[in-house]
């Protein structure tokens, strides 16, 4: 915090919020920001879940053809898969000569730290960065599946790689060419559509483990930074996962417990 070497935790946090809410009432800004997020859409179809036969039934396996066949999204799956990589083909509807239709008009971006943002702040931003311009061999080695307790989501799932070689933009900045290699982890990300084939919702950069690839567990552009050592100066944007102070508290407790001869999870004396 700005005022963490001179207030105490709680003043501190108190300044900060006071200092923000008087800058957005000096420039109307503050309606989308941290704490004052705007509401997600909710969700507009869903199917009862039908398990399979035969197995452990405390596992609750789902017999995946047969619930998505109780399915009332007019879509069905193998078109709404062409539809999601036709979306990514025309870089969300950023890519030149695109009318950026394939998004609905009360689309939402949501991403891990970011969002949601509107159709115009989203295609605006991403339009911006250059993706294929800053690394032009970018492979997102995606693969797809349709939900089947939610009929109108496509997930696809990412492994990216590339070489940065070329300008990235953000912020204003003009980030020239590193030759850093991007080696992104799995990402599981999502496109819903609304009954006219339209995406409604996009979520990106979820991170299914952090010990691959070379962005620290990051997604989206704020694992490119990273990748190519210009990652923005707060704490969300250097790593997956930045552990609290009282959680470092917590942990060392639970391990005192455990050197002197208890399983901290059962409070009973460990076997010797």
């Amino acid at each position: 915090s700005l005022w963490g070497g001179l207030c105490p935790p709680p003043a501190a946090t108190w300044l900060s919020q006071t200092l923000a809410g008087a800058v957005d009432r000096v420039c109307g800004s503050g309606k989308n920001t941290a704490r004052r997020k705007v509401a997600w859409h909710a969700p507009r179809y869903a199917t009862a879940p039908v398990y399979a036969q035969g197995g452990d039934d405390s596992l609750g396996m789902l017999d995946e053809a047969a619930t998505m066949a109780k399915s009332t999204f007019p879509i069905k799956p193998a078109e709404l898969i062409e539809k999601a990589k036709s979306v990514l083909a025309s870089e969300f509807g950023t890519k030149e000569g695109d009318d950026g239709s394939c998004l609905a008009e009360d689309f939402q971006f949501v991403a891990p730290i970011i969002g949601p943002l509107s159709k115009g702040e989203f295609t605006r931003a991403f339009g911006s960065f250059k993706i294929k311009d800053a690394i032009p061999d970018i492979k997102d080695n995606s693969w797809f599946h349709v939900d089947p307790l939610e009929p109108n989501r496509v997930w696809f799932f990412s492994r990216a790689t590339g070489t940065h070689t070329g300008i990235l933009n953000f912020g204003g900045n003009k980030i020239q060419g590193t030759g850093q290699e991007i080696r992104s982890p799995p990402q599981a990300q999502s496109m819903l559509f609304d009954e006219q084939g339209k995406v409604y919702t996009l979520t990106v950069g979820y991170c299914m483990d952090k010990r691959i690839g070379n962005t620290e567990g990051l997604g989206g552009v704020f694992g490119i930074l990273k990748a190519v050592g210009k990652a923005l100066p707060f704490p969300e944007a250097q790593r997956l996962y930045n552990p609290s102070l009282r959680f470092e508290a917590f942990e060392h407790v639970a391990k005192a417990v455990e050197a002197g001869g208890y399983d901290p999870n059962t409070r009973k004396r460990l076997p010797a």
